[in-house]
């Protein structure tokens, strides 16, 4: 309808009319542009706001499972200094054999529960958070965690070489009672196998790992590095760091309402 306007308006030579339609036009097309400009950066911003709580999300569960990664890590700390005590004495267990051996299990545990990264890898794809500074406290908080935590998921010696000495049963019995996953599948170490392991004959076991030359070492390595993971520049770092980003993610989003 606008082109027959205009065709009968220059056939007429109506220039005034001609002008008016002109500039309807140029405003129509400019106001189409900035319709499906704000359009699409409403769609945008909403598709941003999907993927900061998502990263919200990961970032929280992933702090739980630090949370859970600090008591299995003193737990292997503790369960090590007393199998180092064992190691300094005379080699007799007793009365304590059954916690003795449990000592030796937790102490060769390494932490398994992976550190999930989807909803990062995905919001850094598509160039999310686009506010500097919450990208920085992310982008911060996920170097941060994913660097220092290879210090104690690098399965130690000591971990096959004590366990070399566990029979079938006692083996049997740790595992089903003195570790188990979380309803979230985080890990925790237990000491539900006790009576189990009573039932056992477990002299002849702890003598074979005080008799080992080796196991003290590499005991005394392995407490070293579960001490760095839960030190002040470890663990306790990531979850402050893990606070820190998602604050900022809680101010971006409730800039945004």
């Amino acid at each position: 309808m606008i082109l027959r306007r205009v065709i009968e308006h220059v056939r007429t030579q109506n220039w005034t009319a001609i002008f008016l339609d002109f500039i309807i036009v140029v405003l129509g097309v400019f106001m189409g542009i900035q319709l499906g400009n704000w359009n699409e950066a409403r769609a945008l911003k909403a598709s941003e706001r999907s993927h900061l709580r998502q990263l919200q999300e990961e970032i929280r569960v992933n702090d739980l499972g630090v949370a859970y990664q600090i008591r299995f890590a003193n737990r292997i700390i503790d369960g090590g200094r007393a199998g180092l005590a064992f190691f300094e004495g005379d080699g007799e267990c007793a009365p304590d054999c059954a916690r003795l051996l449990i000592d030796f299990f937790h102490a060769s545990q390494v932490w398994g529960t992976p550190f999930v990264t989807a909803a990062f890898d995905e919001a850094k794809r598509l160039g999310f958070p686009t506010d500097g500074a919450v990208r920085r406290a992310v982008q911060e908080y996920y170097r941060y965690a994913a660097g220092w935590e290879a210090a104690v998921l690098t399965t130690p010696p000591f971990r096959e070489a004590v366990r070399r000495h566990f029979t079938p049963n006692a083996a049997a019995a740790l595992w089903a009672g003195c570790w188990r996953a979380s309803g979230q599948a985080f890990e925790e170490l237990a000491f539900d196998c006790e009576d189990a392991l009573n039932a056992i004959e477990l002299g002849e076991t702890l003598k074979g790992i005080y008799a080992d030359p080796a196991l003290a070492g590499d005991l005394q390595y392995w407490i070293g590095q579960n001490a760095l993971a839960v030190g002040e520049q470890g663990l306790p770092l990531s979850r402050l760091r893990a606070a820190v980003a998602i604050a900022a993610i809680d101010d971006a989003l409730g800039a945004g309402k």
